[in-house]
């Protein structure tokens, strides 16, 4: 910066005199333009001269450094996707500090869980900016959003969330987290958590620059919801599996007790020997179908289910199924006779039959039908009764497992995954299954491929 083999030279006028720094130097040293500093004193000029271009230079690093973090805090709050929103809350910490002078030891006490009495506090906190996330959250403008908060947004469901905030003032922390249910201007509502951030400044929190940041978790809460349903319908189906288990063997052990007994055979007439033989092999089935039931959910969610496709008389298939007997083939009407062929494995088919049956004894009507229709390139086998029936809105919702859209007094609480699984299995073999409700009839429609 300086010739140094000048040093000794008088100090002359020129521009560089005119720096703060060079005439901070020179004032320090007592020297004015003109004078003839000596060698020491020029060298303690440039030391201080030095140290002065060095205090500079450290803080126009710091400068930069700030503006960098300004730039970093602003990209950040405009940008972000969460709703994010700056608060002033000096108001609400001088009308804090009245009540404190009114023997007030805690706000939340004070306001109780009045909804009024918050909605009537909250417009004392400021926004004083919002980016455009929390302008889509709230349902305002951002003209409208600046200012007073509106209380339009105070709902029920948020009361926790205000007093959660109002608290963290009243208790100077910094950071304060909350969980309600949101609602914008418009009255939508939705699930929330929150975080209350404010800086430290001189070890205190600053609530007049504090950042309220807003989080839409109601994809998160629906899911959680969803699983705790999940484990409720489990544990029905374990108990509903449990009391249909239990219920057929019950009567199996004691029919069977019953003819083991030598005394009790002798006075049994052959029509009940015979009527206690049927029972039993009548539950037996009962027990040998539910349990294929559950090993066919087992393998479908370990995505193991086969089918073995064949030419098959569904006639037939349908035949066999009410000839085989069962509480649930009692007094079905059904015609057919001549052969109509789709490709599908006849066991499986067997089992759709079942379970379609066993849903029109235990929830339809006195009136069940099995009809079967060659449709060209499709088999159409329908099971109908004359029950009650359901809303269009549970038509889909019974395929799925462990539904149970009614119980009938006096019979068993259903597994509730018969539809499932036969629906699993029409689909599995390149066919549907549907439910409707017409003409005052439950209708179950199987469509089967021919080929």
């Amino acid at each position: 910066m300086f010739n140094r083999t000048e040093l000794g030279a008088p100090v002359t006028k020129g521009p560089v005199l005119h720096h703060p720094h060079v005439g901070s130097a020179l004032r320090a040293l007592g020297l004015t333009p003109g004078s003839t500093p000596t060698l020491s004193e020029w060298q303690t000029f440039l030391t201080h001269l030095d140290s002065q271009c060095v205090g500079a230079d450290q803080s126009h690093r710091d400068l930069l450094d700030v503006e960098r973090e300004r730039s970093s805090y602003e990209n950040l709050f405009c940008n972000s996707p969460i709703p994010m929103i700056q608060q002033d809350y000096t108001l609400i910490e001088g009308w804090m500090d009245e009540l404190r002078k009114q023997s007030v030891t805690s706000v939340r006490e004070y306001l109780g869980v009045d909804l009024e009495a918050v909605r009537a506090v909250v417009p004392m906190i400021h926004i004083v900016e919002a980016n455009p996330a929390a302008v889509k959250a709230v349902g305002l403008s951002h003209e409208e959003l600046i200012g007073p908060i509106d209380p339009r947004i105070v709902n029920a469901g948020a009361l926790e969330g205000w007093l959660t905030q109002l608290d963290a003032v009243w208790n100077k922390v910094p950071i304060a987290r909350a969980a309600f249910t949101g609602a914008t201007a418009q009255g939508f509502t939705y699930d929330a958590e929150s975080i209350l951030a404010a800086p430290v400044v001189e070890g205190l929190p600053d609530y007049s620059r504090s950042v309220f940041t807003v989080i839409d978790v109601t994809d998160h809460r629906n899911a959680e919801r969803r699983m705790q349903e999940m484990v409720a319908e489990k544990d029905r189906f374990v108990a509903s599996v449990s009391h249909e288990v239990r219920t057929p063997l019950t009567a199996i052990l004691g029919f069977a007790a019953l003819l083991d007994d030598a005394d009790t055979v002798e006075w049994l007439t052959e029509e009940e020997r015979r009527s206690m033989i049927s029972s039993i092999s009548s539950h037996a089935h009962e027990v040998s179908n539910l349990i294929e039931d559950l090993l066919v959910v087992a393998r479908a969610e370990l995505r193991q289910v086969e089918v073995a496709l064949k030419r098959v008389d569904v006639v037939e298939a349908v035949s066999r199924t009410l000839e085989a007997g069962g509480a649930y083939t009692e007094g079905v009407t059904f015609t057919a006779t001549e052969p109509v062929y789709a490709s599908c494995d006849s066991v499986r088919l067997g089992q759709i039959l079942r379970n379609l049956l066993t849903n029109a004894e235990r929830y339809g009507g006195t009136h069940v039908s099995v009809e079967v229709e060659g449709l060209g390139d499709r088999v159409l086998v329908t099971v109908a009764d004359d029950g009650p029936g359901l809303p269009k809105s549970e038509w889909e919702w019974i395929f799925e497992a462990y539904h149970r859209a009614h119980a009938t007094p006096g019979l068993p609480g259903s597994v509730g995954i018969g539809l499932t699984i036969s629906r699993q299995l029409a689909e599995l073999m390149g066919g549907e299954l549907k439910y409707r409700h017409v003409e005052g009839n439950s209708v179950f429609s199987l469509t089967l491929p021919t080929d």
